[in-house]
């Protein structure tokens, strides 16, 4: 069991380059809205000023929360976000009741974008919020590009990895950079945080590193890959974690022993794995095909497309009769390389099989045991529209629309895409699939509901 703890801008490991150098042109970011929504706001500083950008591709991108009482920013995490009692009818929430949320973003130029968003009343006859964006930091991050950002449940930490090896350490309500972890001795590929009190890390060092937040002392290093891990999710419960990784392996570990728990061959190499919400199920990326698979490992379904697949997440969605009693519905959004989000509506189904009533007494349970044959059931439902180019990341955040005109909140998820165009963007996903269903149900529907565009780039 190794440790490494969080090390000053003054003392740094040997051979590791000093920080990097404020450039030179003032970065800048552009806000713009669609269907209608204006930002009626004035700019909080020259320098969150709207200029035409022209930095290109995004290379990881993560939202969050922030609790406006106490006016500091809180990571994206489902247990805090605003929700609306599930034994109650919904509610009257006005706008200034509701925190503010925050969106990040790493890029290849090696910057870190943070901007601040709220909803607001609308000036449109629509009576529909308004939801405002405005800059809230933009600085050097790495000496190499960005390729993973993750923020802590509860807000405290965000994490950023670089291809220049570091794992850098930031103090999200500070805005100020706390120290580097410098455990792997290659570009890092993802990170997580399965608590608000640990971190796990994936590197093309072919490791995954299991740190401690109070301290950050390395707890563990996992091996098991035999080349590059390229990405890692860990069980709601926080006991077990999944990597896959180019020896074309789907390893589970065990993070309560800190070991290799099982391994599953998946032929060729695959490049991400999410756990659903509830757990009870995982899905794998390839570049062409996503498998749906149970906890046992059993294969449920095989998602193909005409597209290359570049991210994708679960996430779940209120009911669409809007009562908060009626079980949300399970989505998987996927990212694709021309651009658009597919939505898919994802069910497990249980099949029992017959049992033979001459066999229920025999012990072994061979022939004649009951059991039951899961399968899933994937449709899509809506394609986002919106980037001209690929999307390289897709984040979300279970949130609650204000009340506006009288009319009470209603829950969404906002889902957050960034892109090898220069642009984010923010969609409001139970209303896509409001929008899509209302257009006749057809899985090849195509909607456009976002609620904002951003635009960010060193002018």
């Amino acid at each position: 069991m190794g440790k490494h703890g969080k090390s000053k801008s003054g003392n740094r490991a040997a051979g590791a380059q000093a920080r990097p150098t404020p450039y030179t042109k003032k970065p800048r970011v552009e806000v713009t809205y669609e269907g209608g929504a204006k930002d009626s706001r004035p700019p909080a500083s020259a320098s969150s000023s709207a200029i035409p950008a022209t930095t290109k591709a995004v290379a990881a991108g993560e939202a969050s929360s922030s609790s406006k009482a106490k006016g500091k920013a809180k990571a994206v995490d489902s247990t805090t976000a605003p929700s609306i009692d599930t034994d109650v009818k919904p509610e009257i929430i006005p706008p200034d009741d509701l925190p503010p949320f925050l969106v990040i973003a790493g890029s290849y130029e090696k910057l870190l974008y943070g901007l601040q968003g709220s909803f607001g009343p609308s000036a449109s006859e629509d009576d529909q919020p308004e939801v405002t964006l405005e800059p809230t930091f933009i600085f050097p991050a790495h000496l190499a590009c960005v390729k993973a950002i993750a923020a802590s449940p509860g807000g405290k930490w965000l994490a950023t990895g670089s291809e220049d090896e570091f794992v850098k350490v930031w103090d999200l309500r500070r805005k100020k950079e706390v120290g580097s972890l410098s455990q792997h001795s290659g570009s890092i590929t993802s990170l997580h945080f399965p608590t608000s009190s640990h971190l796990i890390s994936t590197s093309v060092d072919g490791t995954l590193a299991l740190f401690r937040t109070s301290d950050w002392a390395l707890l563990k290093s996992l091996k098991g890959h035999s080349g590059r891990v390229n990405h890692v999710d860990v069980h709601p419960t926080g006991r077990v974690a999944l990597s896959v990784g180019k020896d074309a392996t789907l390893r589970m570990w065990d993070l309560m022993r800190g070991r290799g728990a099982a391994s599953l061959a998946l032929g060729t190499e695959a490049e991400m794995v999410k756990f659903s919400p509830l757990g009870t199920h995982f899905a794998v990326l390839f570049p062409k095909k996503i498998e749906i698979y149970s906890l046992t490992l059993k294969l449920l379904h095989t998602l193909t497309g005409p597209s290359r697949f570049n991210a994708l997440l679960f996430a779940r969605l209120p009911s669409d009769d809007g009562e908060v009693e009626t079980e949300d519905k399970e989505v998987l959004c996927v990212g694709t390389e021309k651009g658009v989000v597919e939505v898919y509506e994802v069910e497990l189904a249980e099949e029992p099989m017959v049992q033979d009533e001459d066999a229920e007494e025999d012990e072994d349970h061979e022939a004649g045991s009951s059991s039951k044959q899961s399968s899933a059931k994937v449709e899509r439902i809506a394609t986002l529209v919106g980037h001209t180019n690929r999307v390289k990341s897709v984040s979300s955040l279970p949130y609650v629309i204000p009340s506006m005109s009288g009319k009470p909140a209603r829950r969404t998820v906002l889902l957050t895409t960034v892109s090898s165009d220069g642009f984010i963007n923010i969609y409001d996903l139970a209303s896509a699939r409001s929008q899509s269903r209302s257009g006749g149900g057809t899985s090849s529907h195509s909607s456009d509901p976002s609620a904002a565009t951003i635009r960010r780039g060193v002018g």
